[in-house]
C-alpha cells in the first residue's frame, strides 16, 4: 500500500505506523530461552502476534505465555530444525495463529566447541545440520508462505564468528559464514517479491552459555566497548537491530549482514 505523504514535512502521515509490528505475525525459531526469547518479546512489545518455535517446547511455552502476559496472541511450537518435515509442519501451524507469516526469525543454533583436531567429523555434521541446514529449512518454509503475499521478511541469525576467526570454533564458524552467504541468495531469489533476507551477525551476550563457558574475559579484552552484549539492558542490546529489521521501514534494505559486536570487527 502506498503511503500517505504530509505537504508540511514531505514524511508519511503515518510515519509512527512504519515502526510498528500491530496486525503482524512473526515467527522465532528458538525461541525458548536466551536472545531468541528476548526478540521474540521485543516483537511482543511492538505489536506482533508471535508464534514460538523451539525443540524445547517447555521453553518455547514459557515465552509463549510471558507474550500472551502482554496481551498478544501468541503460541508455542515444537520443532525439530533438523527435520524438513517437522518445520514445514510447523510453519503451517504457525500460520494458524493470525492466517498469515510476516516475519520470521531463525535462530536455529549448537556449537562444539573444540580445537580443530579433536573435533570428530560427526560433531561437526551435528553444527551443521542444525545451524545451517536447519535454517535454510526455516527459510525454505517461511519464504514459500511469504512469497504468494508479496510481502515479507526473514531475519537469519549468523554470528560474528562467520566473518573472523577463532580458535575452537571450526564447525560454528564454517556454519555462520555459509549462513552469510545463504542469507545473501535468498534475498536475491525473494526480492522481487517483495521479501526481504537479511542476517545479524552478534558477538558474546550475556546469557546462561555465556557464563558455562567463561567467555566473559575473552570478550571484555577484545572489542571497544569492555562489555558483552546485554539481552536485558533496557530494551536490550539486540533488540534495536533485530525489531527494525522486521518493521516496514527497512522494506528496501536486503541481502545484509549487520554486526552487532560492540566494535571487536572495527579495529
Amino acid at each position: 500500500m502506498a503511503d500517505k505523504f504530509s505537504g508540511v514535512s514531505g514524511l508519511p502521515e503515518d510515519i509512527a505506523e512504519v515502526f510498528r509490528l500491530d496486525s503482524r505475525c512473526a515467527v522465532v525459531t528458538g525461541a525458548a530461552s536466551g536472545l531468541g526469547r528476548a526478540i521474540a518479546l521485543g516483537f511482543a512489545q511492538f505489536g506482533a502476534d508471535v508464534a514460538c518455535l523451539d525443540i524445547d517446547l517447555e521453553g518455547a511455552q514459557r515465552t509463549s505465555d510471558m507474550i500472551s502476559g502482554l496481551g498478544r496472541e501468541s503460541s508455542a511450537i515444537q520443532t525439530d530444525v533438523r527435520d524438513w518435515e517437522s518445520v514445514r509442519a510447523s510453519a503451517a501451524d504457525a500460520r494458524e495463529l493470525t492466517g498469515t507469516v510476516d516475519v520470521a526469525v531463525n535462530r536455529p543454533v549448537i556449537n562444539r566447541r573444540k580445537p580443530v583436531l579433536g573435533l570428530a567429523p560427526e560433531e561437526f555434521s551435528e553444527v551443521l545440520d542444525v545451524n545451517l541446514k536447519g535454517l535454510f529449512h526455516c527459510s525454505k518454509a517461511f519464504g514459500e508462505l511469504m512469497l504468494p503475499n508479496a510481502r515479507g521478511k526473514i531475519i537469519n541469525m549468523a554470528s560474528m564468528f562467520g566473518l573472523v576467526a577463532m580458535e575452537r570454533q571450526a564447525a560454528y564458524a564454517a556454519s555462520k559464514g555459509a549462513v552469510v552467504q545463504l542469507t545473501r541468495v535468498l534475498a536475491l531469489k525473494f526480492a522481487p517479491h517483495n521479501v526481504q533476507v537479511n542476517a545479524l551477525a552478534p558477538l558474546f551476550h550475556y546469557a546462561s552459555r555465556l557464563a558455562d563457558h567463561g567467555r566473559r574475559d575473552v570478550v571484555r579484552g577484545g572489542r571497544p566497548q569492555g562489555r558483552a552484549g546485554a539481552v536485558w539492558r533496557g530494551v536490550g542490546d539486540s533488540w534495536p537491530c533485530r525489531v527494525p529489521c522486521a518493521f516496514r521501514a527497512s522494506s528496501f534494505v536486503t541481502g545484509t549482514t549487520l554486526l552487532v559486536d560492540g566494535g571487536w570487527t572495527a579495529p
